[in-house]
């Protein structure tokens, strides 16, 4: 299985936020220096999460960006949802009419397989639900933060 790497930074911006001291908010390029990434393809990744709700943005002289909920409450599942959206379901081809010519055995195949696709598919989704973020960070930091990540750069 392959995961877009966005959703490995897209799991940063949100522990960015979350470390951020007082829970002030974070400019874009702020964010791309620490994570080291473009600021063009981190505001794309930044929109996304702004689109799910994970995070709010405030274009004004002193804004940037901050979580939309607490920490606690943003899963894996969360940031997985908003930025991977090249998850489609599985489509079956034609192909095991190559193979077989059984019309009843080629449909009863590929609904085994469709099957197990689901079925992987929702335990991977329920263990992505179970995992919160604030599991990555240390319990002191996580109601008034720790970084001035600005001062930090």
């Amino acid at each position: 299985m392959k995961i877009n790497g966005s959703v490995e930074q897209g799991i940063y911006v949100v522990l960015i936020l979350a470390l951020q001291k007082n829970h002030e908010p974070v400019k874009s390029h702020v964010m791309s220096s620490v994570l080291n990434v473009s600021d063009s393809y981190l505001k794309k990744i930044l929109r996304k999460l702004v689109i799910a709700g994970l995070i709010d943005s405030n274009a004004s002289k002193d804004g940037g960006y901050t979580l939309a909920k607490p920490i606690r409450a943003i899963t894996a599942l969360d940031v997985y949802k908003a930025l991977d959206t090249d998850n489609a379901a599985l489509a079956i081809s034609d192909m095991a009419k190559q193979i077989f010519d059984d019309e009843e055995h080629i449909i009863a195949g590929e609904q085994k397989i469709r099957n197990a696709f689901a079925a992987s598919s929702e335990a991977f989704y329920a263990n992505l639900a179970a995992f919160h973020l604030s599991e990555l960070l240390k319990e002191e930091f996580i109601d008034v933060g720790y970084y001035n990540w600005q001062e930090k750069l």
